[in-house]
């Protein structure tokens, strides 16, 4: 745990500013490679053409009067954007060409009425939050720390530029900071800095990360000792809590999506922490569960920019960046850092420079790093194997052909969808069996509404549902809808478990379901015992078409675009009503913006209908 390296006497053994190079460390951003900094030049005249968005309070209260998010979010994302790109642009120029757009930019921000976003206006965790900016009692959110990073990194490196403007800028950066941050972090507990009755998410290490670089790119009597011992430790505790909240196995319950804000915002504040320590957290990089955490998105990765996912997480879950490959060489990860290179190398240059992030550290870290993930020297082989996931219950499998993935666990996890007993298959890298990811955020995403949504039901997932005399039976949300009897077995590349408590339901006594890979093929099977039909889902991305239906063998032939086929086989002495229940297949429309960058056309469900006996699905 951080604890253990934290020191006796605070006060003494740590800075009070970090090492990060202000815009007269030429020999830093005169390094960077001719076409990197041309390119990040390019940017910065291109952002700085673009209008400062205008945010007014009516922005700010559209998600309490309709739910929706997006609005606000983006113009207050694009005044973040902007800056952090004249930023960049203005320190490897070093002409003033940007600096008066960036001074406006500053003070746009330092004149918002809140630096936390609406969707997330209030002290307590998942309370109905207030309608409008709450400026008597600062609510520290994701934003709000981050946008705190923002200013005040911006400010810290361009400092020696904007005092000859003026020193008074520092002065009210310092205030803004302080009544927005300082105050409110040493006066409150706010639920994400975590306890011990409370499990700790993204938020702890997102916000921290963001708070140390807040507070300690600020002038040297920004923080009183007491104050500077009072936040590092805060840091840490919230820090461990988090740490404490993975199983050993580093396994992200979120998904590989919020790796970038979990994991990655985990080694942020690690290294944030070694800088103000003198190197004293090093040895904790070499920890097994550190090690662990950082090494899940190279084992969750299929191919052709695909993540196996789950709970909220979409299919294509971004590039991978500096803070992966500086991550892998903390932990003396080679492959993690190889198979970061390699991503890297694909990308273009627009998403090498990272254009849409707003966090001004990471675009400083990506372009120092540019170099060294050009020229790494990487391992074709990447590392890429079969793994077990205990503490989520997540298996996934690998051969030449196929890469299946099938999840056990609970309906409690973060971000979660009712996904228990779930398959996901990918073959030659394409999409099989798919899961579907979430659509844009809204109020009711986080709201008791969340399971009304269609892409969080079990329903549209790969598992049963059942005929009931209300509606269709589906999984519940929940710790206590969960697999139980789960059996992983290495050498079969199988994962078997009972589902049956999913479902909470008296009438579906028993429901096993095993998935296997084998070598030319993918089978799952399943054994059902209980009073009412059911219905296997299957959700594709290619169109499905019903090549064959025998309903006296029990038998279904599905072919699914030039993937492969789908045969489904049950009891054929089931006697089911072949007029009431046959094979359907339904379109499902993707008109979300957050759902078209995974899946850029429609997608598909099968629904094949079962009674009580074996069931065996066979995919090649």
């Amino acid at each position: 745990m951080l604890i253990d390296h934290i020191g006796e006497n605070i006060k003494d053994n740590y800075k009070n500013i970090l090492d990060i190079p202000s815009i007269d460390n030429r020999e830093f951003w005169d390094s960077f490679p001719t076409d990197l900094k041309e390119e990040l030049i390019k940017e910065g005249k291109r952002q700085k053409e673009l209008p400062w968005s205008q945010i007014l309070v009516s922005d700010y209260r559209e998600v309490y009067i309709n739910g929706n998010r997006v609005n606000y979010e983006d113009k207050c994302f694009m005044r973040r954007i902007k800056l952090s790109a004249l930023t960049m642009a203005e320190c490897v120029q070093n002409k003033g060409e940007f600096v008066s757009d960036i001074l406006d930019g500053i003070y746009l921000i330092m004149e918002e009425s809140s630096w936390c976003h609406p969707a997330h206006n209030s002290h307590i965790r998942d309370a109905k939050q207030k309608n409008i900016p709450d400026i008597i009692k600062p609510v520290i959110d994701l934003f709000a720390a981050e946008t705190g990073a923002v200013v005040s990194l911006c400010e810290f490196i361009l400092r020696p530029v904007l005092q000859k403007i003026n020193t008074d800028i520092e002065k009210q950066i310092d205030r803004s900071i302080r009544e927005r941050l300082l105050i409110p972090y040493l006066n409150e507990h706010f639920w994400w800095m975590g306890d011990d009755e409370t499990e700790a998410i993204n938020w702890t290490v997102w916000i921290t990360q963001n708070i140390l670089l807040s507070f300690f790119t600020r002038n040297e009597e920004f923080l009183s000792s007491d104050e500077k011992e009072s936040v590092i430790k805060q840091a840490v505790i919230s820090t461990d809590y988090f740490i404490k909240s993975y199983g050993e196995d580093g396994c992200c319950d979120e998904g590989a999506q919020y790796y970038t804000h979990a994991g990655l915002c985990l080694f942020g504040v690690m290294e944030l922490l070694d800088d103000l320590n003198y190197g004293r957290y090093t040895p904790a990089f070499s920890d097994e569960k550190i090690r662990n955490i950082a090494s899940y998105i190279r084992k969750i990765y299929v191919g052709d920019g695909y993540y196996i996912n789950f709970a909220d997480c979409a299919a294509k879950a971004g590039n991978r960046s500096a803070r992966e490959f500086l991550f892998g060489l903390r932990c003396g990860d080679v492959s993690l850092c190889s198979f970061v290179a390699e991503d890297y190398r694909r990308q273009t240059f627009d998403e090498k420079l990272i254009k849409d992030e707003h966090n001004l550290w990471y675009r400083m870290l990506q372009a120092q790093n540019h170099k060294k993930m050009m020229e790494y020297e990487t391992d074709d082989k990447n590392g890429l194997s079969d793994v077990y996931y205990e503490s989520v219950g997540l298996m996934v499998s690998r051969n030449e052909n196929y890469v299946l993935a099938a999840k056990a666990g609970d309906n409690n996890d973060s971000h979660n969808h009712n996904d228990v007993g779930s398959v996901t298959l990918y073959k030659n890298n394409k999409p099989f069996l798919i899961d579907l990811g979430v659509e844009t955020y809204t109020a009711k995403t986080f709201s008791e509404r969340r399971y009304e949504i269609w892409t969080m039901r079990s329903l549209y997932h790969n598992v049963p549902s059942f005929a009931g005399n209300e509606g269709e039976i589906e999984e519940l949300p929940g710790e206590k809808y969960r697999a139980s009897n789960v059996i992983y077995n290495e050498k079969e590349q199988s994962l078997d478990m009972e589902i049956a408590s999913a479902f909470d339901d008296h009438n579906i006594k028993s429901y096993r379901r095993k998935a296997k890979l084998c070598q030319d093929r993918v089978v799952i099977d399943d054994h059902y015992e209980g009073n009412i039909v059911g219905y296997l889902n299957y959700i594709t991305y290619e169109k499905p078409q019903i090549t064959t239906e025998d309903a006296k063998k029990g038998e279904v032939i599905l072919s699914v675009g030039n993937l492969g086929t789908i045969t489904v086989k049950t009891d054929s002495s089931q006697n089911l009503d072949e007029t009431e229940y046959k094979t359907q297949i339904e379109t499902l429309k993707i008109t979300d913006e957050r759902l078209k960058k995974s899946w850029d056309k429609d997608c598909y469900r099968i629904r094949i209908p079962f009674a009580q006996g074996q069931i065996t699905t066979e995919i090649k």
